[in-house]
């Protein structure tokens, strides 16, 4: 049996080991002007923009294939 490749293999274990002890969970805080009740997430732009743009990149591509979904979202909606 080979010595090289035990050293390696204990070297990396003892490495692991040495990591997953010194790592710590980022603290959450509160973000600043934002209310409990409040989301983050922007509503959907679904209005006459993305309804015309529905249309012409169905006209161009066909309706609901992979060029129709790039268009879509080339277009933000």
């Amino acid at each position: 049996m080979r010595l090289a490749p035990v050293l390696a293999a204990s070297v990396v274990a003892v490495g692991l080991s040495l990591t997953a002890t010194t790592s710590q969970a980022a603290q959450l805080t509160p973000l600043n002007g934002i209310e409990t009740n409040q989301s983050l997430a922007a509503p959907a732009a679904w209005g006459r923009y993305c309804w015309r743009w529905r249309n012409i990149c169905a006209s161009r591509w066909g309706w609901g294939g992979p060029r129709f979904r790039r268009c879509m979202w080339r277009h933000g909606c």
